[in-house]
């Protein structure tokens, strides 16, 4: 008898064991449950509000009172969506190094000042101008319809393509690089540009910027193009939101998304 009650005692602890290695289960899969659900949904709100930025940035783009024109030379500002803030950067295309455009002298210029030798950067913007075809051709097609696809060029190596990366677009018709809105990667690209001479027409934009807003319609003009933004972190969720730009000068359908990522 005392050894059946022995017996009985060692499997009730054995069902209590067991019982309690189930319930520390679901109990631990009940918490991962809402931790992921609690992240899923901080992820979401921050998506929505990089969302928003983007739009409210857009708008910004189409405001015809000078007073409301938003910097569009990759200066950061910050927007509120929901509680939450939102760092915004607008960046004319027009300011950047065009791959389908710019001259082999810009092009070798940029690479210098990103390290290249000057032998190796003008046999390198040789090679990208090449990539073009003929210039003189009607219908000429876009050699490099993302900047990225110039790694496919000889010579381009990722470390080079990561630090010339902000200075580079693939978007606009035009191989000028406009000063008042270039970034200073941009800015260093130009044959005979110091760092003196960058420095002092990053502030003379600066002082522009404090001298009564010019009269004129919108930033976002017909053909023009722009890159913006957005950053939103929610209690551990980051989402960076990315979209290229081109307005229309159609009233009825004002812009046109080029890329969302």
């Amino acid at each position: 008898m005392r050894r059946e009650r022995g017996l009985a005692l060692v499997s009730v602890l054995w069902g209590i064991a067991i019982l309690s290695l189930i319930a520390a289960a679901m109990l631990s899969a009940s918490v991962t449950s809402a931790r992921i659900g609690h992240n899923t949904w901080n992820a979401a709100r921050a998506g929505a509000a990089a969302d928003a930025a983007v739009n409210q940035a857009i708008l910004a783009l189409l405001d015809e009172r000078a007073a409301q024109r938003p910097r569009v030379d990759g200066t950061p500002a910050t927007l509120g969506f929901d509680g939450l803030a939102a760092r915004v950067w607008i960046e004319d295309e027009t300011g950047k190094v065009n791959l389908n455009f710019a001259s082999k002298e810009l092009l070798q210029g940029l690479f210098v000042s990103a390290g290249l030798a000057g032998g190796e950067a003008g046999a390198l913007a040789d090679r990208i101008v090449a990539r073009r075809g003929d210039p003189n051709d009607p219908r000429p097609r876009l050699a490099f319809r993302a900047a990225d696809e110039v790694l496919s060029v000889s010579g381009m190596t990722r470390a080079l393509f990561d630090r010339i990366a902000p200075a580079l677009t693939v978007y606009g018709k035009s191989g000028a690089l406009n000063t008042q809105v270039a970034p200073r990667a941009a800015l260093r690209a130009l044959p005979g540009m110091s760092e003196t001479a960058v420095e002092r027409v990053l502030e003379r934009r600066e002082e522009a910027r404090d001298a009564p807003a010019a009269a004129g319609g919108p930033l976002g003009t017909a053909g023009s193009d722009f890159q913006i933004t957005a950053e939103v972190s929610a209690d551990g969720a980051r989402v960076v939101r990315v979209a290229v730009v081109q307005f229309t000068g159609d009233a009825a359908k004002p812009y046109l998304i080029l890329a969302w990522r």
